[in-house]
């Protein structure tokens, strides 16, 4: 074991026993104390090559990653040593040391990728390939490439179920089966699930989002679809659709042309305390709440033009959104629904994402690049 490898093993021991998240828990895991760890915001821009990092206790940009064009998404490892990012330019997975935020590693995919997601229970990463059919898959430990999975299309979002049993890749094109589902055990496609409206249309997925049980497993899958300003309620154990939410539509005035792209809906998110779930419109530049598990109207907030992914602090109080059409993230109060602090990003933000990281991997410069 050369000594690269030897310290890789050595940070993965150390991180997991400062963090030890459960392996069942929501994209965001649930932590009601922040002692002893250091929540980031992380920012990526999907039209230039600065990715930002934002201090949520204070609503400060604290770092900049320079590198990695026109990102697909920026996540963390789960043990904090790592930000990966999934560049479409180079058609790489770049590694990035979160201590000093210099590039560490770029891993070669078979094409331009789309977003990519970790299953920390089988400690692999799944990078969905939009230019060609396939979802490449690499391991958390040593970040050699494990191999690729054969899908039907190109891939536009991969998710992991919470309880790693299961990982979700979206077709970009197909509607009918648009969702295939991976066993990680064997990285093979064994189930699909389609999402079809009240009229029998069935339409290509976009972002989701899970909900798990009390016991851990797989309760909801969320989804949202093209052309639908709404949300898809999806039994996990049938793959039948439960229901749909819709917020209640707005006059025409109030909506924004640019905002469609073929989904009016592009951003989904389930709080870590599993009490709700929230979508973001850029049709309607507005993001909306729904109560768990009773599904209750909790109102839209108006964030600005064109709204876009968003997630949500630990603490499940406060949700970050990226405000795509005006190059600014926003920090929502979600007990009084009131905008707290806005943020200059970079061009065109979108994806955006929690990191929990360790006290001594936390960058103190302000930026790296390569």
């Amino acid at each position: 074991m050369n000594a690269t490898r030897m310290t890789r093993f050595f940070l993965l021991f150390l991180g997991a026993s400062l963090l030890g998240t459960p392996l069942s828990a929501q994209r965001v895991p649930r932590l009601d104390s922040y002692d002893g760890v250091v929540v980031r915001i992380l920012q990526s821009n999907n039209a230039g090559n600065v990715q930002h990092i934002i201090d949520p206790l204070t609503n400060e940009v604290v770092g900049t990653i320079e590198g990695c064009p026109r990102p697909h998404n920026l996540f963390a490892h789960p043990e904090g040593l790592y930000y990966y990012c999934t560049s479409e330019v180079e058609n790489t997975l770049d590694v990035y040391d979160t201590r000093s935020l210099q590039l560490v590693e770029q891993l070669p995919l078979t094409a331009r990728p789309n977003k990519a997601a970790i299953n920390k229970k089988h400690r692999k990463i799944y990078v969905g390939i939009a230019a060609a059919p396939f979802v490449d898959v690499f391991s958390l430990d040593t970040h050699e490439k494990l191999g690729s999975v054969p899908v039907t299309t190109g891939i536009h979002n991969v998710y992991v179920t919470p309880d790693g049993n299961w990982v979700l890749a979206g077709l970009n094109a197909r509607s009918e089966n648009s969702i295939e589902v991976i066993d990680p055990n064997i990285d093979e496609v064994v189930r699909t699930i389609s999402l079809v409206d009240d009229q029998g249309v069935h339409h290509t997925v976009r972002p989701m989002a899970l909900l798990k049980a009390d016991d851990g497993s797989t309760d909801k899958l969320f989804a949202h679809g093209s052309g639908v300003n709404g949300i898809w309620v999806v039994d996990w154990e049938t793959g039948e659709k439960e229901r749909m939410l819709f917020p209640p539509p707005l006059p025409a005035w109030q909506r924004n042309a640019d905002g469609n792209q073929g989904a009016p809906m592009h951003g989904l998110e389930v709080l870590p305390d599993r009490s709700a779930v929230w979508a973001s419109s850029r049709l309607d530049s507005r993001i909306y709440g729904w109560s768990l598990p009773d599904y209750e109207f909790l109102g839209g907030i108006e964030v600005g033009p064109t709204a876009n992914w968003m997630t949500s602090t630990p603490d499940s109080k406060y949700m970050y959104v990226a405000v795509s059409g005006s190059d600014y993230t926003i920090a929502i109060d979600l007990q009084t629904h009131e905008i707290i602090a806005k943020m200059q990003t970079g061009a065109r933000p979108a994806r955006i994402d929690v990191a929990i990281l360790p006290p001594d991997r936390v960058n103190d410069s302000g930026s790296g690049s390569r």
